[in-house]
């Protein structure tokens, strides 16, 4: 255990030199490229203990080209990053993020139920690893793409969170996310200028579109994040796919975590993989580029 306690310890060191490994084009540029993307979900939640800096850290390292991540709001006001809108799933302690104070969630384990085998064993209780803030991910990950979801929606956080985005600049390299109708329209109106994913409602709507529906449809959105299947509803289909390269949509698949499918999303011509496991993905497109001609 002696050196998964250096490697956490050395994450606040090292975290500065982290970001985009430099060459490509910029993050907003990289979005909306055609490169394909591999997107850490949740920071590969499946590797590591999901949405904590040292996640974040070693899924960049891991190849990872975009950072997944879910927003809450402290009772006093703090952004932070957690999937859940209760801190009982990963943490040692239990409550709604909203009802804690930022000074009480910070007490709490961050790496503490994540386990690698099932439950034999937990490796990151005990390693100081904190539910980090959203100007922390900011600070230490200033030049990367993010994928954010607004979780919460009351109390709203929306203006915090543009306000947050602003001063950090990075306004331009955010798909900005909800389920919710209300919050993704919020966020379009307090900034215009950032890139957002159809919420729920309007995932369906683009389902719904016949050849006579399209000739009027305009989308709200730039991005389709979606998984393969809802319910009984086929969504990725090729038919969805070709819908969407009409309207120059970007389609990220979400979430996949088997090699198998994700061969066949890529075959089937999605633009960006969301995982909670990004080696897996960075390997199968390794493989794959090694084995083309």
């Amino acid at each position: 255990m002696r050196w998964l306690r250096s490697v956490v310890a050395l994450v606040a060191v090292s975290l500065a030199s982290c970001g985009s490994s430099g060459g490509g084009p910029p993050p907003g540029a990289l979005l909306t490229s055609d490169q394909f993307l591999t997107i850490a979900h949740r920071g590969g939640g499946g590797e590591n203990p999901e949405e904590t800096l040292f996640a974040f850290k070693r899924a960049l390292e891991n190849g990872a080209d975009v950072l997944d991540l879910d927003v809450h709001a402290t009772s006093d006001g703090v952004l932070v990053a957690m999937h859940d809108d209760t801190v009982d799933r990963t943490t040692n302690g239990t409550g709604a993020i909203k009802d804690m104070t930022f000074a009480e969630l910070r007490t709490l384990d961050a790496g503490y139920d994540f386990t690698p085998d099932g439950g034999a064993t937990y490796p990151y209780r005990g390693m100081g690893l904190v539910v980090p803030t959203l100007d922390e991910i900011f600070e230490a990950f200033p030049d990367v793409p993010y994928v954010i979801e607004i979780k919460q929606d009351s109390p709203p956080i929306v203006d915090a969170f543009v306000k947050t985005c602003r001063e950090h600049g990075v306004v331009d390299q955010i798909v900005g996310a909800a389920f919710n109708e209300d919050v993704i329209k919020e966020l379009r109106e307090a900034a215009p200028a950032m890139k957002t994913s159809m919420s729920l409602p309007e995932v369906a709507q683009f389902l719904a579109l016949t050849s006579d529906t399209e000739a009027t449809y305009t989308p709200p959105a730039k991005f389709l994040q979606v998984p393969p299947t809802y319910g009984r509803i086929s969504v990725l289909t090729p038919d969805f796919i070709a819908r969407a390269a009409r309207f120059e949509l970007k389609v990220h698949a979400w979430t996949i975590n088997d090699p198998e499918q994700m061969a066949d999303l890529i075959d089937l011509g999605v633009d960006g993989i969301e995982t909670d496991y990004p080696t897996r993905l960075r390997a199968l497109l390794a493989a794959r580029a090694s084995s083309s001609p």
